[in-house]
């Protein structure tokens, strides 16, 4: 599996000496979201605007479907990728008991352990907008970067996701339980806490602004950082 790691990775870096990319280097926005709130849209929006300022960078957003892809590269099933990102909550009894006894147990940290690594060569290959998937957890060591937050009031998303899958009060309050603590399982698998407030650098009340001030607060923040 690393052969094809590095096989691939090379071809998406167009041939780049992987040997060569430092840790810090990059330059990095990655974008986490609460349950119910969007920014699939922003962050495309966000990528125009950045490569609008400056002409030589090549802004990508990297989201679930191109990390969908590196798991194909990889050899593995589209569908079972996304199993790692529903990891079950487990305490340390069962978590050591199951890295004996399970075979699927081993296969998920497999691909859950080369995800990262994706993800974080993204991260350092620089340019890129990173969509959810731990990407400030796991982009934590690169200076280069800002880590983003959007979040609302739980009655907001609520609203929201009853209007935009057509679903019961009931039935848009479990979708966000349920994404919500599938995510926060796996951000616990990655850094082993629950991701508190302090891991970002802005935490954005998205029923507040709409998505054009808030990529232009989002801008404001890089050109501080100084990362464009």
């Amino acid at each position: 599996m690393s052969d094809i790691f590095q096989d691939y990775m090379s071809k998406r870096l167009g041939g780049v000496n992987m040997s060569n990319l430092k840790p810090n280097s990059g330059c990095v926005v990655t974008i986490s979201r609460a349950a119910g709130c969007s920014t699939q849209k922003l962050a495309r929006d966000l990528a125009i605007q950045l490569n609008g300022i400056d002409k030589k960078a090549n802004w990508e957003v990297i989201s679930k479907e191109v990390l969908h892809e590196s798991a194909h590269k990889l050899e593995m099933a589209p569908e079972k990728i996304k199993e790692i990102f529903k990891t079950k909550e487990l305490n340390i009894f069962e978590d050591i008991v199951q890295a004996f006894v399970s075979t699927d147990y081993n296969l998920e940290k497999k691909m859950r352990d080369t995800v990262v690594k994706v993800i974080h060569q993204f991260g350092v290959e620089g340019h890129k907008i990173i969509l959810g998937r731990a990407g400030n957890i796991i982009c934590a060591d690169i200076e280069n970067a800002i880590h983003i937050r959007i979040d609302a009031s739980l009655d907001w998303r609520i609203k929201r996701i009853m209007s935009t899958k057509n679903l019961s009060k009931e039935a848009a309050a479990h979708f966000i339980e349920t994404t919500e603590r599938d995510r926060n399982n796996f951000r616990k698998s990655i850094k082993g806490k629950t991701v508190e407030t302090e891991d970002f650098d802005i935490v954005i009340n998205q029923s507040k602004f709409t998505n054009e001030e808030i990529i232009e607060l989002i801008v404001s923040a890089i050109k501080l950082k100084k990362i464009v």
